[in-house]
């Protein structure tokens, strides 16, 4: 197959970071836009092999089934983020809030944000993802205590 150079942005086909995946590589409408331009700037004398076309297509379909498995993976996480954080109120955590302390007491609650889960210590919000402990046992008192790190 016939590779085309120089069409970059005036083909109409996204480029710099609009062109990239999570994966690293040509988003699917990316790859279709790509084939498309392939087949309109070809030789008509000298014409693509349609068995690398083919072999093309099943790798845009395989390059789609990996990202909906990465989507339905991000999803699950997510989930299981959720499902772990609610598990968590009413038991003794440590963790590192947002303005770099360490945070300890027991959850209160629990508030879902679309970053993640956001535990409530003693009136202090940690993010999920910045408990380093959890204990079974509860705080006395159940208030969070600031210590700089």
């Amino acid at each position: 197959m016939t590779m085309i150079s120089g069409i970059g942005g005036s083909a109409g086909l996204p480029t710099g970071d609009a062109a990239l995946t999570a994966l690293g590589g040509l988003g699917s409408d990316g790859f279709l836009q790509l084939m498309v331009a392939q087949l309109r700037y070809q030789n008509p004398l000298n014409p693509s092999d349609p068995s690398a076309m083919m072999m093309q297509t099943a790798q845009l379909a395989q390059l789609d089934a990996v990202q909906q498995l990465a989507s339905l993976q991000r999803r699950d996480l997510g989930l299981q983020n959720a499902v772990a954080a609610a598990g968590m109120v009413g038991t003794n955590v440590h963790a590192l809030a947002t303005d770099g302390t360490t945070v300890r007491g027991v959850v209160d609650a629990v508030r879902y944000t679309t970053l993640g889960p956001v535990l409530e210590i003693g009136g202090q919000e940690v993010p999920f993802d910045q408990v380093t402990e959890i204990r079974r046992t509860p705080a006395p008192g159940g208030t969070a205590v600031a210590i700089d790190a």
